[in-house]
């Protein structure tokens, strides 16, 4: 066969491969995005996916051309495999082979017939080319090339046909999705009491947020380690919450609920919106205090937890893009994240999962994360810059910094300073450890502490930058009439077998977050030891600005604790929904949800009808079950759980009527 019918024969094949490759990736993709999207606002990135994976074919079949086809004429005559179309075949069987593996049994063969592994790639390698030396007898491989090639005409025009319509389709602007829990409330009157107002005028509202901070590696929470020594002396004339805790285990569930007052099963928003962000979402906490005269600033390092993501972009007068606080080194990578935040689905499936762009490392294509630097102060001085100067207005902002979420990345002044220097001290080492998001075995503890090391150092670093930041707020504002918040989104593990953040656990180290509140009033430290919720800083900014709480608000306001009174007590819930679908008339039937009462703690597991009870008096570190010794307790705090997802489920009802 002359070289330009065998490349022409090369790229045909590569195209239908590829085509049938992403076809079955198509299927599994849709099935997860289906989950809160309609296929018309997914088919633009299927289609420009479909498009770069093609490109990557033709790159693959380019270079298999190349190398195969100069092979067949010299360096493989000694196995009597001296034709470029025996390779060809030969490929095209292996590949076939092991697309069928991974559609019909995804499974280890070795580990299932009970071998060690790379004596099974031997003993398989030795066969095939046993086999293919005894095939080589018999067939001829050039006329059987060729009827592949006739036999396969009509799936590469079909293919191609779809390649040609997958062009338009890839730039139909998408829209963004509708969560209806927040368009049918209406806001009471209910008006606010026992207001902090300094100077007879409304306050200004700083809520700072660190991701990814739990507060069982703080300091200021009795942490064994030094790793929050500012924020332990800045909190000594301020209200400290010993048990606040978050509405979810992952940012966007918790930052909507910290800017909506109500919980992931109140307004759904338990998805990943990065991916198809919420198109406008009414009861939000910002618009009421835009409404009532405040000036509403947003920075946010995380996208996930972006106004324009939560569907609040319009209640921001200034909301910087999340790219404009990474610090990335090269032009490239700049439009490289760019493309990432744009298409997020499309970067993330043909760039960062894709196995043939992986092995390779490239760090244009790795997500953002880990090619840019992601530092603080680049948002408190983006912030500081704002106010400066602006003094007439009452301001509120809302500011998200991505520290000390992973990768765990302090500057070479904090990097080792609790010890072990030299390992896990690159975000590279940290990725490759295969340890983030993940479960492990007892015998792992050891890495994963030294893990745990470079994250408490983030934390130190973090801490730094923070003392940094209140020192230069003294500058530019008046502080005697500011209220400053500070808390975390979520929290991370290293303990119960998980690292990490997200999948269906609900420990203490995930949801249990700093919740520190300072304002100009608080001359001494006060803690409060009962249970608050996320759920419960928007009212409680509402009527430190003396604004009404509206009755779609599920939190309460912490005033009166400020004031150094008591609250009744009350359940406190936490959730991780991600598994039950936003669109359509579906209930919450999946997923963990945790609840808090009287010192005890019940997480429920609803797939599995499982759940585990701890008493957190006496077994802080939740290792001990003790459902079966104290049945009644499980039964009320099961009951608390199945009354409040009954609610919550009636009004997924009644949104879903509109």
């Amino acid at each position: 066969m002359s070289a330009k019918k065998s490349l022409v024969v090369t790229l045909r094949i590569f195209f239908i491969l590829f085509s049938l490759m992403f076809i079955r990736d198509a299927f599994y993709k849709w099935d997860g995005y289906s989950y809160y999207m309609g296929f018309k606002d997914f088919l633009p990135d299927l289609s420009l996916s479909f498009i770069l994976w093609t490109l990557l074919g033709v790159i693959a079949a380019f270079l298999f051309w190349i190398v195969t086809y100069g092979l067949s004429k010299v360096s493989l005559r000694y196995l009597k495999i001296n034709c470029f179309e025996q390779v060809l075949i030969y490929f095209l069987l292996g590949i076939i082979a092991f697309i069928l593996k991974k559609t019909f049994l995804d499974i280890s063969i070795s580990d299932s017939i009970g071998i060690n592994y790379y004596l099974f790639l031997i003993s398989s390698g030795l066969l095939v080319l046993v086999l293919f030396w005894l095939a080589s007898k018999y067939i001829n491989f050039e006329k059987a090339l060729v009827g592949i090639d006739i036999r396969i005409a009509p799936l590469f025009w079909i293919f191609t046909v779809l390649l040609i319509l997958a062009v338009p389709f890839s730039m139909i602007k998408k829209s963004t999705s509708d969560s209806k829990a927040g368009y049918h409330s209406q806001p009471s009157t209910k008006t606010a009491q026992g207001v902090f107002i300094g100077n007879n005028k409304r306050p200004n509202i700083i809520v700072v947020v660190m991701d990814a901070l739990t507060a069982l590696d703080m300091q200021l929470y009795g942490y064994h380690r030094p790793t929050t020594p500012f924020i332990a002396e800045w909190a000594k004339d301020a209200i400290v919450f010993n048990r606040a805790y978050s509405t979810s285990n992952w940012t966007t569930p918790s930052t909507m609920s910290i800017l909506t007052g109500q919980r992931p099963w109140t307004h759904r928003v338990w998805y990943l919106a990065e991916n198809h962000p919420v198109s406008f979402y009414k009861n939000n906490l910002p618009d009421i205090l835009r409404e009532h005269g405040y000036a509403v600033y947003g920075f946010a390092q995380n996208n996930y937890a972006h106004p324009k993501t939560l569907g609040m972009k319009d209640a921001f007068i200034i909301r910087d893009e999340v790219d404009t606080f990474w610090i990335s080194p090269t032009w490239l990578i700049d439009k490289s994240v760019e493309f990432y935040l744009k298409r997020p689905i499309v970067a993330k499936w043909i760039f960062i999962d894709n196995p043939l762009v992986s092995p390779f490392n490239i760090k244009l294509f790795r997500f953002p994360y880990y090619i840019t630097s992601i530092r603080p102060e680049t948002v408190y001085n983006r912030f500081l810059d704002v106010i400066a100067g602006k003094t007439e207005q009452p301001f509120f902002a809302y500011i998200h910094v991505y520290p000390p979420h992973f990768p765990y990345n302090p500057r070479a002044t904090y990097m080792g300073a609790f010890g072990d220097a030299e390992e896990l001290n690159t975000p590279e080492k940290q990725i490759n450890s295969s340890l983030i998001g993940t479960y492990y075995k007892p015998d792992t503890q050891r890495k994963v502490n030294i893990l745990r090391k470079r994250y408490d150092e983030f934390i130190l670093d973090a801490d730094n930058e923070f003392k940094i930041f209140m020192e230069r707020l003294s500058e530019k504002t008046d502080m005697s009439n500011t209220v400053i918040i500070f808390t975390s989104d979520h929290g991370e593990s290293f303990s119960n077998g998980y690292v990490s953040h997200g999948e269906f656990e609900l420990y203490e180290s995930l949801v249990r977050v700093p919740l520190v509140i300072k304002t100009p009033r608080t001359t001494k430290t006060l803690t409060a030891e009962m249970p608050v919720e996320q759920i419960d800083i928007a009212p409680t900014i509402l009527e430190l600005a003396d604004i009404p709480v509206p009755e779609w608000m599920e939190g309460r306001s912490l005033v009166p604790v400020l004031e150094g009174k008591t609250h009744e007590p009350r359940p406190v819930f936490s959730m991780q929904l991600m598994k039950n679908r936003i669109l359509g008339n579906y209930f919450i039937d999946k997923g963990t949800i945790a609840v808090w009462d009287g010192g005890y703690k019940l997480v429920n597991y609803l797939e599995k009808n499982k759940s585990l009870l701890f008493d957190l008096k006496s077994d802080t570190n939740e290792t001990r079950d003790i459902s079966k010794e104290e049945p009644q307790i499980a039964q009320r705090l099961a009951a608390l759980i199945e009354n409040e997802l009954s609610r919550a489920n009636k009004s997924i009802k009644r949104s879903n009527a509109y």
